[in-house]
């Protein structure tokens, strides 16, 4: 019998696979290639909430923890995955920079992000009449390298099923679940959006959030660090640019929309001078919760039942402290935190 079922392979099943792994736990995720939020993520990491200059929940402690993790995963899978950067966020109007100003030296939670001193444009093709803010301890993780290399591992190990969860196949027991005929101790349902149709966890009050991306071919750009407006814009290489993100809660598909491509332009367009083409646009749906906290916890009649959800724009951020976290909740007891435990919601 298997320690663990998992229930998806998005940033939070990889992440909790990977600290099951480490403590020589016996799992099989269960999941299947689609263009879930955690594969068309940016996989930015950023500890401020640029529009409105504030410090993101626990940042310090879940930067420190993403770094360690990520960088076991390029360990594990031999594939450049981490890419610190600066972050330098386009002033708007002289408020801004007041502001900026000010909680870069006054705001105990910001001083060990935010520079103080206001710059200049650090692109010749970077429109910013007001200057900019440098955000430190920023940078990107390769999440759909990740993903697909790890998918590989997995199925190396004989360790995932390829295939869409069928509820109906699933028998909760007492002290165990079976699903086709492969027992486990405990499952998690690491499983997104798909929460929605979950007949153990719908109840929970998660929304879905479309966003659209686009990747752009800007020659001679030359652009080294991320720069963020109402779109951001991230290096990837030899001149491709990575380029989001629109935000709609009306329409909750993961279809690419003009609507959602011409919002995208126009905010490039108003601060990136040179010209570019698009070569690939991306469309999916984040599971957002409605406090924007993620969703961790046991069922509260199935104790072995579990979920691990919610993990909203910041994924790359969340994933590896809520995995470990979750853990040990699972095998030591100790307590969810609980902004994040499910039972807020019972």
């Amino acid at each position: 019998m298997l320690d663990y079922l998992i229930v998806g392979q998005g940033l939070a099943g990889s992440c909790l696979a990977h600290k099951l792994g480490k403590e020589n736990k016996s799992f099989k995720i269960i999941d299947i290639v689609s263009n879930s939020a955690s594969f068309i993520s940016s996989g930015m990491y950023n500890p401020v909430v640029l529009k409105r200059f504030t410090p993101v929940w626990n940042a310090q402690e879940e930067i420190n923890k993403l770094l360690e993790e990520f960088s076991e995963f390029e360990k594990l899978l031999q594939v450049k995955l981490v890419y610190p950067s600066d972050l330098y966020r386009i002033l708007a109007n002289e408020d801004e920079v007041k502001t900026w100003t000010k909680k870069s030296r006054t705001n105990e939670n910001l001083i060990p992000f935010l520079d103080p001193q206001i710059h200049s444009s650090v692109n010749p093709y970077i429109k910013a009449d007001f200057g900019m803010g440098k955000v430190m301890q920023c940078g990107k993780i390769f999440v759909r390298e990740l993903l697909r290399e790890f998918r590989k591992y997995l199925i190396s190990r004989h360790a995932l099923i390829d295939d869409v969860f069928d509820f109906t196949s699933l028998e909760v027991r007492t002290n165990e679940v079976e699903y086709k005929g492969i027992r486990a101790g405990k499952i998690v349902f690491c499983d997104g959006y798909a929460l929605k149709v979950n007949p153990f966890f719908s109840y929970l009050p998660m929304e879905g959030v479309k966003g659209e991306t686009v990747v752009i071919h800007a020659n001679g750009l030359g652009l080294k660090d991320i720069v963020k407006s109402k779109v951001f814009i991230m290096p990837m290489e030899k001149d491709y640019y990575y380029v989001g993100a629109t935000y709609y809660y009306r329409e909750v598909n993961d279809e690419i929309s003009e609507e959602g491509q011409g919002e995208l332009v126009e905010n490039l367009n108003r601060f990136l001078t040179i010209e570019y083409k698009i070569v690939k646009s991306f469309a999916g749906i984040r599971p957002t919760v409605v406090d924007r906290r993620p969703l961790l916890g046991a069922h509260p009649d199935k104790k072995n039942v579990y979920i691990f959800n919610g993990l909203g724009s910041r994924g790359v951020m969340l994933a590896p402290a809520m995995a470990e976290g979750l853990y040990n909740f699972m095998e030591n007891s100790a307590e969810l935190l609980s902004e994040v435990d499910i039972k807020r919601f019972n």
